[in-house]
């Protein structure tokens, strides 16, 4: 059959559109082929979840960058180091929870308060509590201490003053090194575990940021719990617990552990309190005269409020008001009169 001009153009036609047609489906087909061939692999199998976990974390935290002041992914150190912590009072455990954390600074120790007559080791308290580090220093030796650790751990406090409070970086070296020799004291010595809190609070602080120190602030109430303990004649006896006198009192100093003494009451009656200027720490008082021998309570209370502890002092009746024995009978008691007892001359006669 023969094809004319115009039906040969259209079954050329026919041919190429169908060519394509078919180019178009081997092209779609070839590129469903590729895709097959290179679709990634698909995800583990939920049986072995922690496996995914740690690959991914091993990634992630590669591939991070050094840490920024920006939210962080993770918790913050405090969750993997332990907390800095402050002095409590009373010497008794730190309080957790602040420090080096949050950027702020830690308390310093607060006041012992530290008796006159407390031993050398407690009197270092002081030195600590001034930040007097180069008295400290020196006055830190093994001849003073009172107990078996009270060297080492008060070497550690003088190390970790001079790193705090003169910038120098072997104290801190120092004082990790001999704290870790050490154990917390107990309660029965305030002054000592609190300056033990001191040292660890402050190492944890440097181990979390060794870069920054800022400078610690005023720890509040005290390391050791107040009290009065007893009254002191300065006669060179020493205080007692069962003071005395006679009916006319007398001046007294107080003894045992205070911040301040604003009013010391005996039987009911106020009466004031001065600080001692020979002695810091002691409190001078004057004990009232009284009409007649007994006992009365004596308390104190300072600008915090009443001061724990109580006195019986004893009003004596003095000697020059005790009647006088009874002579045994047969002795007179009048003085003899002198003068009638005088010989007299006699005059001779012519």
């Amino acid at each position: 059959m023969s094809v004319g001009a115009d039906g040969g153009g259209k079954v050329t036609m026919l041919w190429r559109a169908n060519t394509r047609e078919l180019s178009l489906g081997g092209v779609a087909v070839a590129l469903l082929l590729i895709s097959a061939c290179s679709a990634p692999p698909q995800a583990p199998a939920p049986s072995s979840p922690s496996s995914v976990a740690i690959s991914t974390a091993t990634v992630t935290s590669a591939a991070a960058p050094a840490p920024s002041n920006s939210a962080p992914s993770a918790p913050g150190p405090s969750n993997s180091a332990p907390s800095a912590s402050t002095v409590g009072a009373s010497g008794d455990e730190p309080a957790r929870g602040s420090g080096a954390n949050n950027g702020s600074s830690l308390a310093w120790v607060p006041p012992g308060p530290v008796d006159p007559a407390d031993p050398p080791q407690a009197q270092w308290y002081v030195l600590l509590q001034n930040k007097d580090c180069a008295s400290l220093d020196m006055a830190v030796s093994p001849r003073k201490a009172s107990s078996a650790d009270g060297f080492a751990l008060w070497s550690a406090v003088s190390s970790i003053c001079r790193a705090v409070e003169q910038g120098d970086a072997s104290g801190w070296r120092d004082a990790a090194t001999r704290l870790s020799a050490l154990i917390q004291p107990g309660p029965e010595r305030c002054l000592d575990r609190t300056a033990y809190n001191l040292v660890a609070s402050f190492l944890a602080a440097h181990a979390q940021n060794p870069t920054e120190s800022p400078p610690p602030w005023n720890g509040s109430s005290t390391a050791c719990p107040l009290g009065l303990a007893g009254l002191d004649a300065l006669d060179g006896q020493g205080p007692t617990g069962k003071p005395s006198s006679g009916l006319a009192g007398g001046r007294f100093q107080l003894a045992g552990r205070f911040v301040d003494v604003v009013t010391v009451m005996v039987g009911g009656q106020p009466v004031g309190a001065e600080a001692d200027p020979a002695r810091p720490g002691r409190w001078m008082v004057v004990i009232p005269p009284a009409a007649v021998a007994g006992q009365v309570q004596v308390t104190a209370a300072g600008s915090g409020g009443p001061i724990p502890g109580s006195l019986t002092f004893t009003y004596l009746r003095d000697p020059e008001a005790t009647t006088a024995p009874e002579p045994p009978r047969g002795i007179s008691t009048t003085t003899p009169n002198i003068a009638s007892s005088t010989p007299q001359t006699s005059k001779g006669s012519g």
